[in-house]
């Protein structure tokens, strides 16, 4: 698990003063690749637009981004982005997931996924890598494990 260090800028640098982990020491050590960064600039396609409420099950094959309110179920083969004013209620099923917003519901065979400085999760979350920028809320089980 990754911890971000500046609530301003999720790309930022990340730290944790755990043992074993490298702290960076100025902006020249921040990781090239932080996925919150390289994903907030991604183009995506606005799947619920704000002032929507929407139920059901969306799947997707492209990258899609949440702006309004969702009850159900997101499947996408690709990035899904969850923004600062969306709530979802539901199981989501993506490869990489971007949350800004709130979610209450589960997050299932994701390989990476970020909580940004003011989401709010609720649920479980099942990923490969889980990255929570400060300021961020989560309550509930968390597993963080390479697929058997």
């Amino acid at each position: 698990m990754r911890f971000s260090d500046s609530a301003h800028n999720i790309g930022n640098a990340f730290a944790s003063s755990a043992p074993g982990f490298d702290l960076p020491t100025s902006p020249a050590a921040v990781m090239p690749h932080a996925p919150g960064q390289t994903w907030i600039e991604e183009r995506t396609r606005v799947a619920v637009s704000r002032n929507i409420n929407v139920s059901g099950h969306l799947v997707f094959q492209e990258p899609v981004r949440i702006e309004g309110r969702f009850r159900g179920e997101i499947s996408s083969s690709e990035l899904v982005v969850i923004s600062e004013d969306a709530i979802v209620d539901g199981r989501v099923r993506s490869p990489r997931l971007m949350i800004l917003g709130q979610l209450r519901g589960d997050i299932v065979g994701s390989q990476s996924v970020v909580l940004g400085p003011r989401s709010q999760v609720t649920g479980k979350i099942e990923a490969e890598s889980l990255t929570v920028c400060e300021g961020a809320r989560l309550e509930g089980d968390v597993r963080v494990a390479r697929p058997a």
